[in-house]
């Protein structure tokens, strides 16, 4: 299975080093008006090249649709979105050809394709591949946005430095730790890890709000089946816990249970231990989830490695341009790639019909 979704379907296509990269949306509701500065405005959330403290690949990001639109409005038929590479230096990756990264997919991609895989930035496994993720995520957000279902993913922490509460938009902070005094200190942190060519994880929460009851199916398609399965199609995401996830590990059921309420007349739980959602279906209280993001494989400090050819120890220093911090580059993916999952379980639970019609139970 080489797509994303049930009833709503995304795959993608392109190479980090190709001409392009690009997404393929089939199932999206018919007679949508596409908002292009919506989408784009997320693309520049993950564009590289903005701040000192992110790859500086310099490119533009530009969204082009080719197809599944009609003056401006989603035709029904498949929407075909493709954004250009022009800022490409391949020659940086030529070592890299025989002698793999160390925690990065160059030794599986030679696995599994050999000498005719596509290595130069990573392939179609780069993280390149995130910008059609989020132009087709940003088309599903712009759609739960209208319902007012609301989606916000930031930097909990960047190393040892850890966000408490949210004191501002996440988008309005470099390092996307929403408070000043700890998107500082992030900062800080940064400039320290590039200046001794190494690199560092980070974690990002998500948060939606609006959601009905009853989104999502059990088993195999549950909420969060459908969200990790998602999470995981980002690269560098190594872990994911909905509510207190681990943590649940600790407690007793009678403090891990969520009690029961009514609020203006809508069952609601006194707490969220569970992140919003039982037996994988939504309860009606935000969603709550964390993943992990790794630090980037690719660094500047010399590194023990394997000739693939030879099968004798070599070593490398990875050339190029890389994020200290990649997981900062992933808050607009993780948030937009959120939102097409939920568009399509909510599809699939006939919340929004082929034609763009709310129906089933109401929304809150």
């Amino acid at each position: 299975m080489f797509y994303l979704g049930n009833v709503l379907k995304l795959s993608l296509f392109g190479s980090s080093h190709g001409e392009s990269v690009g997404s393929l949306v089939d199932g999206f509701p018919v007679g949508y008006k596409i908002p292009l500065d919506y989408i784009q405005k997320y693309m520049e959330y993950r564009r590289p090249g903005n701040t000192i403290i992110t790859s500086q690949r310099k490119e533009e990001d530009v969204v082009k649709i080719i197809s599944g639109m009609h003056n401006g409005f989603t035709d029904g038929s498949p929407i075909t979105m493709i954004i250009e590479n022009k800022n490409v230096i391949s020659s940086y990756y030529e070592e890299l050809k025989e002698n793999p990264r160390p925690g990065h997919s160059d030794y599986t991609l030679y696995v599994k394709y050999g000498d005719f895989r596509n290595y130069e930035g990573g392939g179609f496994l780069s993280g390149r591949m995130t910008a059609p993720l989020v132009a087709a995520g940003a088309l599903a957000k712009s759609y739960l946005d209208s319902l007012g279902i609301k989606i916000t993913s930031y930097m909990k922490s960047i190393g040892e430095v850890t966000c408490d509460e949210i004191r501002g938009d996440p988008y309005n902070f470099e390092t996307r730790i929403p408070d000043p005094e700890k998107n500082s200190l992030a900062t800080s942190l940064l400039v320290d890890i590039m200046k001794s060519g190494d690199s560092i994880g980070g974690r990002i929460d998500t948060i939606v709000e609006g959601l009905p009851p009853g989104v999502g199916e059990p088993f195999f398609n549950s909420v969060e089946s459908e969200i990790s399965r998602a999470m995981f199609s980002i690269p560098a995401v190594k872990a994911i816990e909905f509510g207190d996830g681990f943590t649940l590990s600790k407690m007793k059921g009678s403090e891990a249970n969520d009690p029961f309420t009514v609020l203006d007349g809508h069952i609601l739980t006194k707490t969220n231990h569970n992140g919003g959602i039982l037996g994988g279906m939504t309860t009606g209280m935000p969603v709550k989830f964390s993943i992990a993001v790794k630090p980037t494989p690719s660094i500047h400090k010399k590194q023990d490695t394997i000739n693939l050819i030879s099968k004798e120890k070599s070593e490398i220093t990875v050339k190029g341009r890389h994020d200290p911090c990649v997981a900062i580059r992933a808050v607009p993916v993780v948030e937009c790639l959120t939102a097409f999952v939920l568009m399509d379980l909510m599809m699939m639970g006939g919340f929004i019909d082929r034609y763009g019609n709310v129906r089933g139970r109401s929304l809150l």
